[in-house]
């Protein structure tokens, strides 16, 4: 397992891994949270749209949702 740290400066919460910025979540006015990757990586298209071109921010309904969601994807 990758070791990720959060570093939270409000509204933006970033996951740091071996101390370098690779994501940050940011809060959104209309609620949820934007996961967008730092470091060139892209999210996959989502299940429901598989042609979709990957994208290198992708929407979540919570932080703990987006948290998992980054971590899970670094762990892969």
């Amino acid at each position: 397992m990758t070791a990720i740290a959060w570093k939270e400066t409000p509204p933006t919460w970033t996951a740091l891994l071996d101390g370098q910025p690779v994501c940050a979540l940011k809060g959104k006015d209309i609620g949820g949270w934007a996961a967008s990757w730092l470091d060139g990586r892209l999210w996959a298209p989502p299940a429901h749209l598989p042609k979709a071109t990957p994208q290198a921010t992708r929407f979540f309904i919570s932080l703990e949702e987006a948290k998992s969601a980054v971590e899970q994807t670094l762990n892969n």
